[in-house]
Parts: structure tokens; C-alpha cells; sequence
């Protein structure tokens, strides 16, 4: 594509980089079908090339418009399944076993789960309860959260905690410990990761939507409506449990004054969460969300700088490799914190 067809006169880059940015936040921010992007792209550089103005001058900031088009001209149905980062909760399932097999697959190289001293077995139990935990933790959860299921999302971790440190502790028994071994512990790990990984790029989409979102559009009575909203309010859209629990209260209380289903008055629940959402609250979550996200590094990063400090086995860079990356994860939480505090927050409070 060129950079007139891109929304741009040639020889002006500024606005090469409008159309681009136009372009990378329909895609991945508001998963808009590629051929509304394509259209929505010639008809801002038919614009352009009728009025010689700049794209920006014509249509804003490059991020506004493409949330305006996504509000427009993206049907409400399939926009109301994606939670506050534009993603629904298959995608998360899909990229998070991808990531998760990654995770397993690289901690397999570094020899995490093997060394002379465990037996085959022990390596096959801490790969196996390593290899369920990343797949909670990075595909699971999170697509329980934008289903808006959030307490099947801490059930579902509560359980996978409790096996993988099941497993852990039958792989440091003495039984575990003395097996007998078998060539190449360190392939059971790759193995898992593998499986991970191939599970999230062959499962299908619609199957996977199925699984945690088995319900979504069906009729609820007044109740079920209510009890519904509050969870994707919280879980799918990010907003805070008491910010959430008085939209549900509003709600319930306009429904009380009309005598009317929930369902008939105000909608498809899915798209009344969405619409109470939309706007620059959602960037605001947004910002939240990655904000905790960093914190939760920090957390991490700090805990694995304290044990590899205090183990006399352990020596060399690494301690010091968790240092540097819990003071990069700390820089990246003061970025989003500024941006919380900065015109992203004014503008999601007004």
C-alpha cells in the first residue's frame, strides 16, 4: 500500500505515521475487521487528496478516530465480547497458551527443572505442575476474566495452585528423588511446552468461546441480568468492584421504578456493560490494568532477587539480573502511574 492510499500526501512522513497509527489501533486495539480498515483507509486518503488538508486536521488524533469508527461502525455484538483491552476471552486462551508454552519451553533450556542431582521423575513432576500453572495463570485466568466469570477464575486458580504445590512436594519426597531415571528429563519439560503451545493455535475460536462463554446472549431474568452485569463490569471491563456494584444498583433501581424485564427495558446485558464502558474510561482501565500488571512484576522480581541472594548455591549474575529487572518493572509501574494521574485519569473522570 502506498502512502497516498494510506491516508497521506507523499513526501509528508507526519502523516504516513497518522495513517499507520490509524491503522495499528483498529487492528489491535478495537479488532477491527480488516476490510473496514482498508475502506476506512481510502476514505481518509480521498479526503485528503480532495481537501489538501492533513488527516489529522481533518478527523483528530489518530487514536480518536479509530475509537470513534470502532463505536460507529463495528457491529455492537461482536464489540461487547472484548473486555477493556480489546481482546475477547478466546484470544486471550489462544495467546496465552502460545506465551505459556514459551515461558515452559525457555525455563526447560535454562535447566530449571533439571539438574544431576533429580531423578527423572522429579523432573517430570515439576515440569508437569510448572507446565499448569503457567497455563492458569497465562491462558485460563485471563479468559475467565473476560468472560466476566471471575469467580470461576479464582476457583479454577485456587485448584491449580493447589496441584502444582501437590507437585512440587511429591517431586522433593525421597521416593520421587530415588526412581529410576530415564534418558533426557529435560525433554518431558519441551514436551509440555509443545502441548501448550499447539494447543492454542489449533484449538478454534468458536470452540474456545464456548468453553468460557457458554451463555452470553441468552435471555436472564431480572436478577440473573443484574448479578451479570456486575461481573462483566468487574471482570470483563476492569472497573472497580464499588464502581461496578453502583452501575448494577442504578440499574436496579430504574428497573424497580419502570416494572419492567431487565432485559426489555436496557438490552442485551453484554452491550449495556459495554456501552457504560466506552469512551476514555476504557483507557483508563486500560492503564489501570497495565499499572498492576508492573507492580505485580515488581512483586515477583523482588521475591527471586531475595532467594537467589540468600542461596549460597547460587552465585554469579543472576541475583542481579532479577535487580535490574525488578527496577525496570518499577520504572514502567512510575509510566503508567503518571499516566494514571495525568490527562488519561481527567478525562475517564469527566
Amino acid at each position: 500500500m502506498t502512502k497516498t492510499t494510506a491516508g497521506t500526501r507523499p513526501g509528508n512522513s507526519g502523516r504516513a505515521a497518522w495513517a499507520d497509527k490509524l491503522e495499528l489501533d483498529l487492528v489491535l486495539v478495537h479488532r477491527v475487521p480488516r476490510e473496514l480498515v482498508n475502506r476506512v483507509r481510502e476514505e481518509v486518503a480521498c479526503a485528503v487528496t480532495e481537501t489538501g488538508q492533513s488527516a489529522e486536521e481533518l478527523f483528530g488524533p489518530a487514536e480518536e478516530y479509530a475509537t470513534a469508527v470502532a463505536t460507529e461502525r463495528v457491529d455492537a455484538g461482536p464489540r461487547s465480547t472484548r473486555d477493556f483491552e480489546g481482546r475477547t476471552s478466546a484470544t486471550h486462551f489462544r495467546q496465552g497458551m502460545v506465551a505459556g508454552g514459551i515461558t515452559v519451553l525457555i525455563m526447560a533450556t535454562v535447566g530449571t527443572f533439571g539438574d544431576e542431582d533429580r531423578s527423572g521423575a522429579s523432573v517430570l513432576l515439576l515440569s508437569l505442575s510448572a507446565s499448569l500453572l503457567v497455563a492458569a495463570s497465562f491462558a485460563v485466568l485471563p479468559a475467565l476474566r473476560a468472560a466476566g466469570r471471575t469467580g470461576a477464575a479464582w476457583l479454577y486458580g485456587s485448584g491449580a495452585g493447589v496441584i502444582a504445590a501437590a507437585g512440587i512436594w511429591l517431586a522433593s519426597l525421597p521416593a520421587a528423588q530415588d526412581a529410576h531415571s530415564f534418558p533426557f528429563p529435560p525433554f518431558a519439560a519441551a514436551g509440555f511446552a509443545l502441548l501448550l503451545g499447539a494447543l492454542g493455535l489449533a484449538t478454534p475460536e468458536r470452540v474456545v468461546s464456548r468453553w468460557f462463554s457458554p451463555g452470553e446472549g441468552r435471555w436472564l431474568d431480572n436478577e440473573q441480568w443484574l448479578c451479570r452485569l456486575g461481573e462483566l463490569l468487574y471482570g470483563r471491563h476492569g472497573l472497580p468492584m464499588r464502581t461496578a456494584q453502583q452501575h448494577v444498583t442504578e440499574a436496579r433501581e430504574h428497573l424497580a421504578a419502570t416494572g419492567r424485564a431487565a432485559q426489555q427495558e436496557l438490552g442485551q446485558v453484554e452491550i449495556y456493560a459495554m456501552n457504560l464502558t466506552d469512551g476514555p474510561i476504557r483507557e483508563v482501565q486500560r492503564v489501570r490494568h497495565q499499572f498492576l500488571g508492573s507492580l505485580s512484576s515488581m512483586a515477583v522480581f523482588a521475591v527471586l532477587f531475595t532467594l537467589t541472594l540468600t542461596d549460597s548455591d547460587s552465585g554469579g549474575a543472576t541475583p542481579w539480573v532479577h535487580a535490574v529487572l525488578f527496577v525496570c518493572s518499577g520504572a514502567v509501574a512510575v509510566t503508567f502511574l503518571r499516566k494514571m494521574r495525568g490527562p488519561v485519569n481527567h478525562a475517564g473522570q469527566r
